[in-house]
């Protein structure tokens, strides 16, 4: 009887033991499906981020691409720009309609003073009586003199033009302070600041010729100076001449 006794409670004690074995096994199962989701949540969280990163680095990458190209075209601009730009602008300008007009105007205005110069230093050879061919103004091949001399400018290149040129790769302070011979300073300064108030293309060209000083009486002054003393008297003997010549006709020239 005592044997059965003892047996039974070995045999309570097994279903006991079996019975916390049994929750033990179900938390470790618990425990195992919640370990089993944090790692797949992670793995899939992961794959994510790694997507994101594949995406981002190829972004960096497509942006450094663009990067250098763009740093690529824009050195290539600048050289363009530095070793043939300026000498397009240069020579299309100088061979546009935009220049020769005004040129053209100044030249005619020139023209006019030298056959006013011409006409009052023939009425007084007339009546000095000397003859046209012994004029030191009476140059009959002038008319190609100046054909010539307007092919010649026509083709000159510019050592400036050719300076500016050779400063690609050279701080921009070089091509700052490279300036021509001979530049008029002041002129250069009226114009440009015309230029930085105005910044209106459309009219750039009436505001930087409206900036620039009245030069008719400079080249009034060249030209009598290249016509002598003839030309300087011109206006002084202009009145007494005109009274001379209402009884005389001037013989041709």
């Amino acid at each position: 009887m005592r044997e059965y006794e003892d047996f039974s409670k070995k045999k309570d004690k097994m279903k006991s033991s079996m019975a916390s074995m049994r929750k033990e096994i179900s938390s470790f199962a618990e425990k195992e499906e919640a370990w089993s989701k944090k790692v797949e949540s992670l793995s899939r969280q992961h794959e994510i981020e790694m997507t994101d990163f594949k995406k981002s680095f190829e972004a960096d990458r497509l942006k450094k691409e663009s990067l250098k190209a763009s740093v690529s075209r824009a050195t290539s601009d600048n050289q363009w720009l530095i070793e043939q730009g300026f000498q397009q602008v240069v020579t299309y300008l100088l061979h546009s309609a935009e220049f020769n007009s005004a040129l053209g105007e100044v030249y005619t205005k020139l023209l006019n003073l030298g056959k006013h110069q011409g006409l009052v230093a023939g009425y007084k050879l007339r009546e000095a009586g000397h003859a046209l061919e012994k004029s030191p103004l009476f140059r009959p091949d002038s008319s190609d003199v100046l054909k010539s001399s307007v092919e010649q400018l026509e083709r000159l290149t510019y050592p400036y033009v050719h300076q500016v040129s050779s400063c690609f790769g050279k701080p921009l302070s070089v091509l700052q302070d490279l300036k021509p011979e001979g530049l008029n300073e002041k002129v250069c300064a009226e114009v440009l600041g015309s230029l930085s108030k105005k910044r209106s293309f459309s009219r750039d060209s009436d505001d930087t010729l409206s900036s620039l000083p009245d030069v008719s009486k400079d080249v009034g002054l060249e030209a009598s100076a290249v016509g002598g003393d003839d030309g300087a008297k011109a206006k002084k003997s202009k009145k007494a001449k005109k009274s001379k010549a209402k009884g005389s006709k001037p013989s041709a020239i």
